[in-house]
């Protein structure tokens, strides 16, 4: 009977718990809902809400399992618009997030109230709401990092066959998503090592349950099948330039079908360099505005508190995939990189609900324990929800479609081409185009919309389309891009009226700098007190530095007696790093001309140097001669 009774005890325990992550998870729900964006939003959020709508594709490395669900759930929920129901999916898997963090910090402090004050802590971190307030897969990937934790600790209490296959599968589902996850897999072979080792289980691996537990993991992966399955239907695969020339977006073969999986694109955006000590400088600043000081300071009190009580393998855990996660985000060099610290926020959050299960161990400092409670959770939780309120609140984010809406309002000729340097802008004309069937002729382009060298910046994407016989229009002005278009305003956009590849300048030119730069010749217009002067400059080879350029008006006894304005030519989104070896760039300079300038010949001279050093790019050249006959 007394065996029993400890089984009735136990499994209310579990019911009991269940029923708490659930209401947490609703609660965390709410709060999400109340941010949540309610509509099209830019960069990958608006890519997966047209790509999980038509069941298509997305950047690698695919992200089946999110775009299944994704997809199913945007049709068949029968309100709000297609994007802001992948905006609700995304809220409700990061409740889901959070309800699973509630249940792994219970398992580990057994404390209700401890786990409780960890889930909150996380569930209101600054990133981590944000992304759970807007399409995103980060709020999924998060879930199944807590729940992957919850599955191993619970194994840890209680070791057994299926408890250890349940495991494996979840890591085999978390593999379809987030691809991330990889970086915790030694920290989890870490702990089950150490939980073997120190507690001596009889618990053998034989080849039958090494084939399932493989099994287990490798049957999940098969939804990578979706990708070349699904690819050949979704509306943008080829986007058409031209007749019978299409760009192509996914290789549907085996080696494209690895290379994207494998992610081969972002490679290169590995390595180790001076911003990734900076980042990993900065990380601590990163806690303190996820969990404020009182959740850094509870934090490490569990941390400590962990290796204190000597809870080896669980201490590796959080250890290892934290610490694995924040060197993987401050050596990988992309933009949102924030998001990738997200599993580091939820190991500490479980180490805030050890800490807090060691303060509630002091009785005497915890004689009112519900009050001590309370203040620990106004401490690491709803001070921070204040204070990251506004950070993560996307309710009003409506700013997307606004955009799109006043460009599409124009009067753009039908087949026009749009381009930008930013593909994050260019998803909600997408996300416009394949679900709401808006402006389906016009082609929205922009840079790095393929890995190959023609797509490498803009300037590159506006030469591969040129030829097209299609209007081209920027979508915003881009400073410094007149050096290599003549670029005209039209309602709002701005037409490329002009490559100056083939134009020839009115005074030729001979003129080398350095060996590297070819002065073709310029263009001179005098006014009465100044000259405007375009001069064409041709690379001969790859620039490595962003240059300025100058030109200097020189008296017959090379005295300067002027100079045009110095100035980056091609600004931030065509700097002298991506010109390319052959083409021709226009640079305009005004050169304010002393007053009663004597007459005679005079001498421009032009050359490079380098912000800040100021080093030069060899002598200065000799570009062509100014008459002074007033």
């Amino acid at each position: 009977m007394k065996r029993n009774s400890e089984i009735r005890n136990s499994k209310f325990k579990i019911h009991a718990d269940w029923l708490i992550a659930f209401a947490l998870a609703f609660a965390a729900l709410a709060l999400y809902v109340r941010t949540l964006a309610p509509d099209v939003v830019d960069a990958d959020g608006g890519e997966f809400q047209f790509a999980a709508w038509n069941f298509g594709f997305v950047h690698p490395t695919g992200y089946p399992l999110f775009l299944i669900l994704g997809g199913l759930f945007q049709h068949l929920v029968p309100f709000g618009n297609p994007a802001y129901r992948l905006n609700l999916f995304t809220a409700l898997t990061g409740a889901a997030a959070v309800g699973a963090v509630y249940l792994a910090a219970r398992e580990i402090t057994q404390r209700r109230g401890a786990a409780l004050i960890a889930a909150a802590a996380f569930a209101v971190t600054r990133t981590f709401w944000a992304d759970a307030s807007a399409t995103e897969i980060y709020a999924l990937a998060a879930f199944f990092v807590a729940l992957l934790i919850y599955l191993a600790v619970r194994w840890h209490a209680a070791p057994s066959v299926r408890a250890f296959g349940v495991f494996c599968l979840a890591l085999g589902f978390a593999l379809t998503h987030h691809r991330a996850i990889i970086l915790w897999v030694p920290a989890f072979a870490a702990f089950f090592f150490l939980a073997w080792h120190f507690h001596a289980f009889r618990f053998t691996f034989d080849v039958s349950r090494f084939l399932l537990f493989g099994s287990a993991i490798l049957v999940p992966l098969f939804l990578y099948l979706y990708i070349p399955l699904r690819a050949p239907a979704s509306p943008y695969l080829a986007l058409p330039l031209a007749p019978g020339r299409d760009l192509i977006l996914y290789d549907n073969s085996f080696a494209g079908f690895s290379d994207y999986i494998l992610g081969r694109t972002f490679q290169s955006e590995l390595r180790w360099d001076a911003l990734s000590i900076a980042r990993l400088l900065a990380t601590p600043q990163g806690f303190l505005d996820q969990f404020g000081g009182g959740g850094v300071a509870l934090g490490a009190l569990g941390c400590g508190v962990m290796l204190w009580r000597r809870a080896w393998a669980r201490w590796v855990l959080l250890a290892a995939g934290g610490a694995a996660t924040i060197l993987f985000a401050a050596a990988y060099h992309i933009g949102d990189i924030a998001h990738y610290y997200i599993p580091a926020y939820l190991a500490w959050a479980i180490w805030i609900g050890v800490g807090v299960d060691a303060i509630c161990n002091l009785q005497f400092a915890m004689r009112n324990s519900k009050f001590g409670l309370f203040a620990i959770f106004v401490l690491a939780t709803a001070l921070q929800l204040g204070v990251n309120f506004p950070f993560a609140d996307a309710s009003g984010a409506t700013q997307a479609r606004a955009e799109w809406t006043r460009r599409l309002s124009a009067p753009i000729p039908a087949n026009a081409i749009l381009i930008s340097n930013d593909r994050d802008e260019m998803m909600p004309l997408w996300y416009l185009q394949y679900v709401e069937n808006t402006r389906r002729d016009l082609l929205g382009i922009f840079s790095l919309i393929t890995p190959a060298r023609e797509h490498a910046n803009v300037a590159r994407v506006t030469d591969s389309v040129l030829d097209a016989a299609r209007p081209v229009f920027f979508i915003k002005a881009m400073p410094g891009i007149e050096i290599k278009y003549r670029v005209e305003p039209a309602n709002g956009l701005w037409r490329v009226a002009e490559a100056y590849q083939n134009r020839a300048p009115q005074h030729a030119s001979a003129a080398i700098l350095a060996g590297k730069v070819r002065v073709l010749g310029y263009d001179l217009t005098r006014e009465a007190d100044a000259i405007r002067l375009a001069v064409y400059w041709s690379p001969l080879v790859s620039l490595d530095r962003d240059f300025t350029t100058f030109v200097h008006l020189r008296d017959a006894r090379g005295e300067k007696i002027a100079q045009g304005n110095d100035h980056q030519p091609g600004g931030a989104f065509y700097p002298t790093r991506l010109w390319e070896a052959g083409e021709t760039l226009r640079d305009e300079f005004v050169i304010s001309l002393p007053p009663n300038l004597a007459r005679g010949e005079y001498t421009l001279v032009g050359g490079m140097y380098a912000q800040p050093d100021g080093e030069a790019l060899g002598e200065p050249v000799v570009i062509g001669q100014v008459t002074n006959d007033k």
